[in-house]
């Protein structure tokens, strides 16, 4: 015991000496290594902000909703409402279907507001707010009046009582901002009869790329089984598909790139690992003729490239976060994606993904230095 702690003291010794003898091998492999970090971080983090931008677009468009229009002219055949058609598929989804009518709503300072209709399929997703004044003919989102405040409006002739309501935002998709009263399908029935422009919106419960792509589906045999030709569905199918590609070269790029500079990393520890033991040879072999045994030699190369590919890596790590916002920024990121409070691309997890092929390369690298000392100590002191 007492001759490995000397040995293992010995080769520590000889890793010190050896660097104040040669910086020159040690600063090659710190900064062959710290470029391969880098380069691995850097990508990386490109890779994790893309990923994140086209998560944003997607949550801006809805990345959980889908959208059914439908225009009804006046004098067809009155079809049931499509949103009363596609309630039997809202099992897991939220349902609003609004039908916007031709006529619009005026209140008593000449402001023009749209009239949306709906039925009883959307009930569920409009009782919080219908719940509020549940007393009037109707209500009135607008963002120009306070809230809970009683107005009559003129709707083609007609005069209705509604209640003031702050617009949410799903509303907007509906409205596109402007002031809308919405009325109940029986309050609205002579109106519905000069045709009118139909919305529904079906908003996911659970988010998951499968779950839209299998209600989309479902929408579009639905409607060509129902004949409704003129119904256009608005998915986000296509950013999904984009987001899965984005995801799924960020997979092969880090194992690609990791593997290129893990190969490297090897490489040039590899070439310097068996220089160093070829100048070194007489002593180790000395030593193993003393009976130090060769797993412990061999563990001082090993523990050599661990140490300096780790330093590479805790070094590069400091320079990519350096680098981070003034860098992506240049490229067109937003500011708020910057925030490496929200979004870390350098966090120790991400490192440890990048820096471990660095760690194998270098280790795997003194393999050569492995077979050197299986060589009989005789042959070696010829």
């Amino acid at each position: 015991m007492k001759a490995w702690t000397l040995t293992a003291f010995y080769l520590s010794k000889d890793i010190w000496s050896r660097w104040c003898e040669t910086p020159g091998a040690l600063a090659a492999r710190l900064l062959v290594a710290g470029l391969l970090a880098g380069l691995l971080l850097l990508t990386g983090a490109l890779l994790r902000l893309g990923e994140r931008n086209l998560e944003a677009r997607l949550a801006g468009m809805g990345g959980r909703t889908l959208l059914l229009n439908e225009a009804v002219s006046a004098g067809t055949d009155q079809a049931p409402p499509l949103g009363r058609t596609l309630a039997a598929l809202a099992a897991n989804a939220e349902l609003v279907a609004l039908r916007q009518l031709p006529v619009t709503a005026r209140d008593g300072a000449g402001r023009d507001c749209l009239v949306l209709v709906y039925g009883e399929e959307s009930l569920p997703a409009l009782a919080p707010w219908l719940a509020v004044q549940p007393g009037a003919d109707g209500h009135l989102f607008t963002a120009q009046l306070p809230a809970g405040l009683p107005v009559r409006l003129e709707v083609d002739g007609t005069d209705v009582a509604a209640s003031t309501l702050p617009a949410p935002e799903w509303l907007l998709r509906f409205t596109g901002g402007r002031a809308a009263l919405l009325l109940p399908a029986a309050r609205a029935g002579d109106w519905l009869e000069l045709g009118h422009f139909e919305t529904v919106q079906l908003t996911l419960r659970e988010t998951g790329g499968p779950e839209i792509r299998r209600l989309a589906a479902a929408l579009r045999s639905l409607l060509f089984l129902d004949g409704r030709s003129t119904a256009q569905l608005q998915s986000p199918e296509r950013l999904l598909d984009e987001l899965d590609a984005l995801q799924l070269l960020q997979a092969r790029l880090r194992h690609g790139s990791g593997l290129a500079a893990g190969l490297l990393a090897a490489l040039v520890f590899g070439s310097i690992a068996v220089l160093e033991y070829r100048q070194n040879r007489f002593t180790l072999a000395l030593l193993r003729s003393l009976g130090a045994p060769a797993p412990l030699l061999l563990l001082r190369y090993a523990a050599e490239a661990a140490l300096i590919a780790v330093a590479a890596v805790l070094l590069a790590r400091g320079l990519a976060a350096g680098l981070h916002a003034p860098l992506f920024g240049q490229a067109g990121f937003p500011a708020a994606l910057l925030d490496r409070t929200t979004l870390d691309p350098y966090a120790w997890a991400e490192v440890w993904r990048s820096g471990r092929w660095l760690l194998l390369g270098g280790v795997l690298g003194v393999l050569p230095v492995a077979f050197a000392l299986r060589q009989p100590v005789g042959r070696v002191l010829q």
